[in-house]
């Protein structure tokens, strides 16, 4: 089975962050709320930001290895998906923007601009591996469960599935080039999300609430 957050974790999660750099407290925010994998946050780019739309398009990824470093790809399916953020993570996005327009300033001459917006001090792209790593030390400090970047994506599918979005919604959200993907992958919480769903319409039309 897939690991996930619960919600109280989630919002321990929110809290203790609040205390973090806002780069890497934006970098999770977008974790949890997109859905995405961990390379397709590192490889979106500003004029990827739509921010009339609140929303963000998702068509590369960066990538590492020892031999190229690090790399940008096309997404794991070689597709491009529009996803929606709630105003809360546009607002985040734009108090970020500002810091990264401080940064570049203060870099001068010694900046790199390469369009990224999530990007070492100098304006390099960032290794997708630092995303783990500073996870792994953000739980560790904080006395949280482990924390790695998948498990935020299951987080979200888990949470559409139980408030009751279909696996057609979900899957696009998650850039699955199938919703047979999806539906393998989430088939226990679909189960369950339909238990509870059966067991919300008995409550509502088998047992009333007896008035005094």
């Amino acid at each position: 089975e897939v690991e996930c957050f619960q919600p109280e974790d989630v919002a321990r999660i929110r809290e203790c962050l609040k205390g973090e750099p806002i780069k890497w407290r934006t970098i999770t925010h977008l974790l949890l709320i997109t859905g995405c994998r961990r390379g397709e946050i590192m490889g979106l780019h500003w004029d990827a930001i739509d921010w009339a739309n609140q929303q963000i398009e998702i068509d590369c990824a960066l990538l590492y290895s020892p031999i190229r470093g690090v790399y940008e790809d096309t997404t794991k399916t070689s597709t491009t998906r529009f996803i929606k953020l709630p105003v809360e993570t546009i607002n985040l996005l734009r108090d970020y923007r500002q810091w990264y327009v401080e940064l570049r300033f203060k870099n001068g001459d010694q900046w790199h601009e390469t369009g990224y917006v999530f990007v070492q001090d100098n304006g390099e792209p960032m290794n997708p591996d630092s995303i783990t790593q500073w996870l792994g030390k953000f739980s560790q400090r904080n006395d949280l469960p482990h924390i790695n970047p998948h498990k935020f994506r299951h987080t979200m599918a888990s949470l559409l599935y139980y408030n009751g979005f279909d696996s057609i919604t979900i899957s696009k959200r998650l850039g699955h080039a199938k919703v047979s993907t999806t539906t393998d992958i989430y088939s226990h919480i679909i189960k369950r999300a339909d238990e509870k769903a059966a067991d919300c319409i008995a409550d509502v039309v088998l047992r009333p609430p007896r008035h005094a």
